[in-house]
């Protein structure tokens, strides 16, 4: 399965950039983002840097393994790298272009996402980069010697990882289904529906992120395989495989059976280590997948005659000069109605 695993993720990579593309025209030639609720974008971005710094920080523990271990780095392992940073580069690139075009700006929503990197991404490039995590009386010392950095993976993963990475980017989807459902009750006469526009390209990123969520209870595995066995080790190996064969021939009792499935706090340990990701991109999909089914629901609910009401209207100079008058006013009224509906 290596090889097609290796040709899948190159391919899901390409398409996660090809993913985002659409999202990012779309605001980008409609410079408006009043249908993007900032709980959502924060959320999801939060929850990408997350991705990151506990992927980039095992990845540099497993090269740090390299120097003293029979172990490289694979073309899988470098596609799981990409794939975690182009969807971090992605989020900030939608979420940068989002916030500019608001015209109610978001300090607190900067402010809490510069906060998240000085925990997140700053410690990590300093690891990378310098010794500062060394002890006094031990410089330039190996990754794993750094007690400072490791306590905060440590903390990451045991306190911050739930929060960040199923409540949050949960109660984001949430603000923004409740978002759209406002907009579906007052729709807006002046701009287009955005989240219209992005129906499509949510609906195949949920697909995609389903897949992917899949595959990666199988591109990560090969780092909790047992390492390459020595030359002094064949009887071990031989043994051990004839005791595996003479079990499998035994039938299992109720007890040995459950004995055998994986308990509570071993898929726990699973979870914060690897099995994050697939959770994650699992929620991430389903998400995705409902805000565009909900806006494709209202497309097909939408009367003909509210849609003859939103067409330019050919009988007049006057209706024309109405409309203008009236326009700032209508823009006012949505830009209230958008901030109630996020806060």
């Amino acid at each position: 399965m290596g090889p097609v695993l290796v040709l899948l993720s190159g391919l899901i990579l390409a398409l996660t950039w090809a993913s985002f593309s659409p999202q990012i025209q779309h605001v980008w030639q409609t410079k408006d983002s009043r249908g993007i609720s900032s709980a959502y974008l924060l959320f999801n971005l939060l929850c990408a840097t997350e991705h990151v710094f506990l992927v980039g920080r095992s990845m540099a523990l497993f090269w740090a393994l390299t120097d003293i271990a029979p172990v490289s780095f694979s073309t899988l392992d470098w596609l799981n790298l990409a794939q975690v940073l182009a969807v971090w580069v992605c989020l900030n690139v939608f979420f940068a272009i989002c916030l500019y075009y608001r015209r109610r700006r978001a300090p607190l929503t900067l402010t809490v996402y510069a906060l998240f990197l000085l925990i997140t991404l700053l410690p990590l490039g300093l690891d990378l980069t310098t010794d500062i995590f060394c002890p006094p009386n031990r410089p330039n010392c190996l990754l794993p010697q750094r007690d400072l950095i490791t306590f905060l993976q440590i903390a990451h993963q045991m306190f911050v990882l739930p929060v960040i990475t199923i409540i949050l980017p949960i109660l984001g989807f949430y603000k923004q289904a409740q978002l759209q459902r406002q907009q579906r009750q007052h729709p807006s006469t002046s701009t287009p529906d955005l989240n219209l526009l992005l129906a499509r390209s949510r609906l195949f990123q949920s697909a995609l992120f389903a897949l992917l969520a899949f595959l990666w209870v199988f591109r990560f595995n090969h780092w909790f395989q047992p390492p390459p066995s020595t030359p002094d080790t064949p009887m071990v190996v031989a043994t051990a495989a004839a005791a595996a064969r003479a079990d499998t021939r035994a039938p299992l009792s109720a007890q040995q059976l459950q004995l055998q499935l994986p308990s509570l706090s071993q898929f726990s340990e699973w979870w914060r280590c690897i099995g994050f990701m697939a959770v994650d991109d699992a929620i991430f999909a389903f998400g995705q997948g409902v805000l565009g089914c909900f806006s494709l629901l209202k497309a097909s609910a939408a009367t003909p005659a509210a849609a003859s009401e939103a067409s330019p209207r050919r009988d007049g100079s006057d209706d024309d000069d109405d409309d203008a008058e009236r326009r700032p006013l209508l823009l006012a009224e949505e830009e209230v109605q958008t901030y109630l509906a996020e806060n």
